[in-house]
């Protein structure tokens, strides 16, 4: 059915936001990336929950090859409605749909950072979950793609490093997903090393690293990730396993830098030695896994996760602190340029 849109909702049909409730098949996008007078190369679909119901419905709001109509977009910000949602096989074409959109968009002289940072930022979400979830989409071609809009990310970041506060907050409206956090742990990566003065390169390479640093977990059962209670052994096994899974799936793309490499297979190591997957000390460990272990640390702590709510920024720095007191496990000069860094927001 494509005429929800086209009638008014029923007072038992509730339109959910994207935390509200689990979806299987289906990924978030903004309603600013639907451009109003033009065809869309995708399904469009609402996520309703009638009223009586515990299981939420996604139904179908526009077709592939369908224009979308001015009409339905007011209706949709009347309703407050700033979401509507793709299936994750659609993925090829919503990311080319974006693609050209953000193009314009970049181009366009009327737009300012924030507007243009937004739509990097939800084009880059897309990426990861294709890249992530498609094992023909990790493509030479893609993977330069996604040194692309690190590069956008970099440059609309790098003119104001204030931009990472609205951009962190964007992503934190999605639902809890791997993707989502590699592209938060982005966003902070390039904002930081921006601001121990890497180089412009450097900087870039390490943003790339971090968007895909967990791509390992790909092959992790979701039960697991979203597990409440504590795991077990073999559901252990199966979470340390995933930063040499990662390496080995992105050690052979052209585009990453062997210090991004590093990033992937070394992010879980400890200064203690009590990490994954080698166990290796805090010398043994890349510096830039070491910043990232951080990064990984504080953007995970902060999240609102299965099993917790999430916690502040202060919460969450105490917390690393103690950490580093009581077993070394991060590199404590990058730890305390980190909380400066934040300071400095």
């Amino acid at each position: 059915m494509t005429d929800i849109l086209q009638r008014p909702l029923e007072v038992s049909e509730i339109p959910l936001a994207p935390q509200m409730g689990r979806q299987e098949d289906y990924e978030p996008l903004p309603l600013r990336n639907l451009t109003v007078g033009q065809k869309v190369s995708f399904d469009v679909f609402l996520k309703i929950l009638h009223k009586g119901q515990t299981m939420p419905q996604f139904v179908k709001c526009c077709d592939r090859g369908q224009v979308f109509e001015d009409e339905w977009h007011q209706k949709l910000r009347r309703l407050r409605i700033p979401w509507v949602y793709v299936s994750q096989k659609d993925g090829a074409r919503v990311l080319r749909y974006l693609q050209h959109k953000l193009e314009e968009a970049l181009a366009d002289d009327t737009l300012d950072d924030l507007e243009k940072g937004a739509l990097v930022c939800d084009t880059a979400h897309v990426w990861a979950g294709n890249f992530f979830t498609h094992e023909e989409a990790r493509t030479r071609e893609q993977v330069h793609l996604g040194r692309q809009l690190v590069d956008n990310l970099f440059e609309v970041i790098g003119s104001d490093q204030r931009n990472i506060l609205h951009f962190l907050g964007l992503s934190r409206h999605k639902d809890m997903r791997l993707f989502t956090h590699c592209l938060n742990v982005c966003l902070l990566g390039i904002a930081f090393t921006s601001y121990l003065r890497w180089s412009p390169e450097k900087v870039r390479g390490f943003g790339l690293g971090a968007l895909v640093h967990d791509i390992g977990l790909n092959r992790t059962p979701r039960a697991i990730l979203e597990k409440k209670g504590k795991l077990t052994e073999e559901e252990m096994w199966e979470i340390r396993r995933h930063p040499l899974d990662g390496f080995r799936q992105v050690q052979t793309f052209i585009h990453l830098r062997w210090e991004a490499l590093q990033m992937v297979l070394q992010h879980h190591e400890n200064g203690d030695g009590t990490g994954y997957p080698a166990g290796l000390k805090l010398s043994s460990i890349h510096t830039w896994a070491r910043i990232l272990r951080i990064l990984d640390s504080y953007d995970a702590m902060t999240a609102k996760r299965p099993w917790r709510p999430a916690m502040n920024p202060t919460e969450a720095l105490w917390t690393m602190s103690s950490d580093w007191k009581r077993s070394n496990l991060f590199d404590l000069n990058y730890l305390k340029a980190f909380i400066k860094f934040l300071a400095s927001r």
